[in-house]
């Protein structure tokens, strides 16, 4: 089961659209509403959150090489920060 909003929103600092997805913890994270693929990567640059709402460590990657589909922590690509 998704733990999935589907609920739209803009970012207070840098107007941008971002979605809402709550973390397994809980937590309402706000993500970049494009959908990627990611790569599991040990102390890699990106937080992904998977729509079932696990936070994964890693690096986008093409299909074929990917791990899992998810969305990008907007935290890490807010323009305003």
């Amino acid at each position: 089961m998704s733990n999935m909003y589907n609920q739209f929103g803009t970012c207070r600092i840098c107007h941008a659209r971002i979605m809402w997805v709550k973390t397994k913890a809980g937590r309402n994270m706000p993500v970049n509403p494009e959908f990627v693929d990611y790569k599991v990567v040990s102390g890699g640059k990106e937080r992904i959150v998977t729509p079932d709402g696990e936070v994964v460590v890693g690096e986008k990657a093409n299909p074929e090489d990917a791990d899992g589909h998810g969305y990008i922590s907007h935290f890490a690509t807010c323009a305003g920060r």
